[in-house]
């Protein structure tokens, strides 16, 4: 890895970062990340003006005040390079992301460099968009995966809270198709007696606490239970053998659990006629609302929610009236079945749950909302033409790194044999007495730097053995298809592709807000310069089918690269 003369002259900001969220785990530390970017620097002879740490998650846009405090030193001109270990670290999010991207194409930041890779103003603007949108797709496929675990745990017959009620606790070290959860030997049989006396019917809640506390019934902590966790055990389906869990469509789904079961249903039920509840099971909605699971209110942040209003218009009195639970008009009570031609009202719509309490959002029909995600949709699809032209142009830029990267492995291979030889030969010098104990001393710490330095640099080009055609041609199918399978997709398809369009989706005064991965709106943008510069595709499609050869002609080297 060499540096150019023009690096040498810039001012470089040392950017750390190290969260402790789980998908930094695995992350170097921040003094481990530290020293090995300071050699970096000290080997590719860059000026370090400050170092910058922060251990604050880079999921949320703006949420981290070093961050912001680095990008407005270098928009001060203060400097103009930022060191960090990976890319990853500087974004998490689409906006960040972007600011970062946007920056160094404009030339703000004129070199980004980390541990193994590094970024020009010049170079190709997809690459590092697909890079970064990567890194913001982790954080949000690890919680689909964790969400996907727990429901998967749900279906086998588990209760996935990480806090079980009480008397029972999660197995440790369990195979899968062991029992996962089973009875709390400290707790169970204090539990199961303090049941038995709430369905004497003598018994209060605040009389059972009472009696748990002189059983000496005690949480984790050695503390007494309060009233309140005696309201949640005694209205608790799980004694009975069955849990509520988010099933796949986002709404509550009944599981049967296979864990131990301490009362019946029956006496279930009659402990919450006791308490002045029914008891009755939690309602399933039976309505499939694509969207419901995807949004949130852009004013309060609430979940948004659906309803399904069905109604009909009396053709007598012209009253409108539901009809999900009856078919009688409540004015003058004729039935649906005896109106002629009666006008039946069958809408969706969408609105925030406003749980925070007053919010000024209203609803919006459902069929308005969908044609709001497919005009999103439309903003970053392309045409099949240029699809072809891109994916095998990122080809053909990806068999030009594999290249390099070649090349670049041989150079360091070489260099390693020839200090390898280097320092055999200091050996035998030393034994023929041609320079002193301290000479060899000097002389082979010199070459053993060098050394660590060369095989660090073939560790890092292993690391950035990355598949980019693969991932991007993932973007770039969906920009193709996208408007096509939402159109025409059932909803687990809608969902799916909303989804993929974006995070952080919010509505707001009936109007959509989408935050569209940074690869997508990378792709789009390059088709519309594209389009601007008048780059004819058709010529290229011939070329295309055969197999792309040759160099990119300057025009379509520059879409890539700008």
């Amino acid at each position: 890895m060499m540096t150019s003369p023009k690096q040498k002259d810039l001012k470089y900001i040392l950017y750390v970062r190290k969260s402790t969220d789980s998908e930094d785990k695995q992350m170097a530390s921040i003094e481990d990340q530290t020293s090995e970017m300071m050699r970096l620097a000290e080997n590719l002879d860059l000026n370090v003006i400050e170092t910058i740490t922060e251990s604050k998650s880079a999921k949320t846009p703006s949420g981290r005040p070093e961050f912001n405090k680095m990008l407005g030193r270098i928009q001060k001109g203060e400097a103009n390079g930022i060191l960090c270990w990976k890319i990853n670290r500087l974004a998490r999010n689409p906006v960040d992301g972007g600011q970062i991207s946007w920056m160094l194409q404009e030339g703000t930041i004129q070199h980004l460099q980390t541990y193994s890779r590094e970024y020009n103003p010049w170079d190709n603007v997809l690459m590092m968009a697909v890079e970064l949108g990567m890194s913001t797709q982790y954080v949000n496929d690890l919680s689909v995966d964790v969400k996907r675990s727990q429901r998967n745990k749900a279906k086998r017959g588990w209760y996935p809270a990480s806090v079980l009620p009480m008397g029972y606790k999660h197995k440790k070290d369990y195979n899968m198709g062991d029992q996962e959860i089973e009875k709390d030997a400290e707790r169970f049989k204090i539990v199961k007696s303090l049941w038995k006396k709430m369905l004497t019917g003598s018994y209060s809640i605040p009389d059972i606490k009472r009696e748990a506390d002189s059983l000496g019934l005690r949480n984790r902590s050695g503390k007494p239970y309060s009233v309140n966790t005696f309201y949640n055990t005694f209205t608790h389906p799980f004694y009975f053998g069955v849990f509520d869990w988010n099933g796949e469509e986002g709404y509550k789904e009944r599981f049967f659990g296979k864990h131990e079961a301490l009362i019946t249903e029956d006496e279930f039920n009659r402990v919450q006629t006791l308490l002045g509840k029914h008891g009755r099971p939690t309602k399933v909605n039976k309505y499939d609302f694509p969207f419901r699971s995807s949004l949130s209110c852009g004013e309060c942040g609430c979940a948004v929610t659906a309803e399904r209003k069905l109604q009909a218009i009396c053709t007598q009195c012209k009253k409108k009236f539901s009809i999900r639970t009856q078919t009688e008009c409540p004015a003058c009570h004729i039935d649906v079945s005896e109106m002629e031609r009666p006008s039946i009202i069958d809408k969706t719509y969408y609105r925030c749950t406003k749980k925070k309490g007053v919010c000024s959002q209203r609803y919006i029909e459902e069929s308005v909302l969908e044609n709001q995600i497919s005009e999103s949709i439309k903003k970053v699809s392309i045409p099949t033409e240029f699809y072809a032209w891109a994916v095998e142009a990122l080809k053909y830029i990806h068999r030009n790194e594999i290249h390099e990267q070649d090349h670049i492995t041989q150079q360091n291979r070489k260099r390693e044999t020839e200090l390898l030889n280097k320092l055999d030969n200091l050996v035998m010098m030393r034994a023929s007495d041609e320079i002193t104990s301290e000479q060899l001393l000097k002389t082979r710490a010199q070459v053993e730097k060098e050394l660590r330095v060369v095989r660090k640099n073939v560790e890092g080009l292993h690391e950035r053995a990355i598949d980019w055609v693969g991932v991007a041609n993932n973007y770039l199918n969906f920009a193709q298809n996208a408007r096509e399978k939402f159109k025409n997709g059932d909803n687990n398809t809608k969902r799916e592709v909303l989804s993929i369009l974006g995070s952080n989706l919010t509505l707001k005064d009936k109007k959509l807000n989408v935050s569209v991965p940074s690869p997508l709106s990378g792709i789009r943008s390059t088709y519309d310069l594209s389009v601007s510069l008048n780059a004819t595709l058709e010529p290229k499609i011939p070329q295309l089918k055969q197999g792309y050869s040759g160099e990119l002609d300057a025009t379509n080297s520059s879409l890539l690269s700008d």
